[in-house]
């Protein structure tokens, strides 16, 4: 069984991240799927059906001249208005819901994780029901309150970077909060502490070993967008790919032809797509290691490796 309760350094925060997947991975997603799954694929459904109107507006313009592009386009837009708004709203709060129930998975499974050594689908869900309300309060309260801060720090991060300084300070700033904001919610979802409370304990928590914490946290995030961005931009170039290679076999004057269009904005939609479910899944390495961050900062704290270890000893005596 994977320790929770564990003093880590920086290289055991992102080594144990994988070791946690190593080891209960297949339980992890499986689960993950379970719940999320059928939300994510309404999602989907909700983003190809938005994309095809909008991608049948830009396929209505092949072959009419440019100064009439734009009216056509305008008009086709004002035509369906109606369901692209629709289909807007509804795909933005799908996100918003599968964005706060992906937040909420991996501190319900690491909360159970925490008590206990074997458990099922139901206890995840029951868990999550049992928070929903204090993960609705956290995004909300946090739209109003930490959102503004770190529009303000980025700010001037932007500003002074045309002093160079503010690059380096983008760099630790950005996993600071990130960081920051994962750890208050753990302590908020995970005790009956208040938000101002959690968001003090958070923050505590964050300056107790901050070099090792905000370096977990930026390597985890560049490891995982680098996957993402690589694996997901994979049928983005293959249209250009196409897109190029047609042009070279046909005639100069041919030009760039609907078929070659329609088939760069297929391969664009499935970028999206994927890059949409990528993210979904690999952002639980991200939480995942925010966690272990969070049990491990409060192991420094509250010593409780010793019962850990004792617990650990009785289930392999079994």
């Amino acid at each position: 069984m994977f320790q929770l309760f564990k003093k880590r350094n920086f290289g055991e925060l992102v080594g144990d991240t994988f070791t946690f997947f190593k080891m209960h991975g297949k339980h992890y997603f499986r689960n993950y799927f379970i719940i999320n799954g059928g939300f994510l694929l309404v999602l989907l459904v909700l983003m190809y059906f938005l994309m095809k109107v909008f991608f049948e507006g830009m396929y209505a313009n092949i072959g009419v001249a440019t100064n009439a592009m734009d009216n056509n386009f305008d008009a086709y837009i004002n035509d369906n208005l109606g369901l692209f708004i629709g289909l807007g709203i509804f795909t933005v709060i799908s996100i918003l819901f599968m964005a706060l129930l992906s937040y909420a998975f991996p501190v319900a499974y690491l909360n159970l994780m925490e008590k206990n050594t074997d458990f099922s689908t139901n206890e995840i869900i029951s868990v999550i029901k049992s928070k929903a309300g204090k993960i609705v309060i956290f995004f909300i309260a946090s739209l109003f309150i930490i959102i503004p801060v770190m529009f303000v720090v980025l700010g001037l991060c932007f500003a002074l970077a045309f002093i160079l300084i503010g690059i380096p300070l983008m760099l630790i700033l950005i996993p600071a909060m990130m960081c920051w904001i994962s750890l208050s919610f753990y302590d908020y979802i995970s005790t009956d502490n208040g938000y101002f409370e959690s968001l003090g304990n958070g923050f505590g928590l964050l300056r107790q070993k901050f070099w090792p914490t905000v370096g977990s946290t930026a390597v985890m995030y560049l490891i995982m967008q680098i996957i993402v961005g690589f694996v997901s931009m994979i049928p983005y170039f293959i249209g250009i790919f196409s897109m190029f290679t047609s042009l070279d076999s046909q005639n100069a004057s041919a030009g760039f032809g609907g078929e070659q269009f329609s088939f760069l904005m297929v391969m664009m939609g499935i970028t999206m797509i994927l890059s949409i479910v990528m993210n979904f899944i690999f952002q639980n390495f991200i939480l995942v290691n925010q966690g272990i961050i969070y049990y491990s900062l409060r192991e420094e704290n509250e010593n409780n490796s010793p019962k850990s270890q004792i617990d650990l000893i009785g289930i392999e005596s079994e």
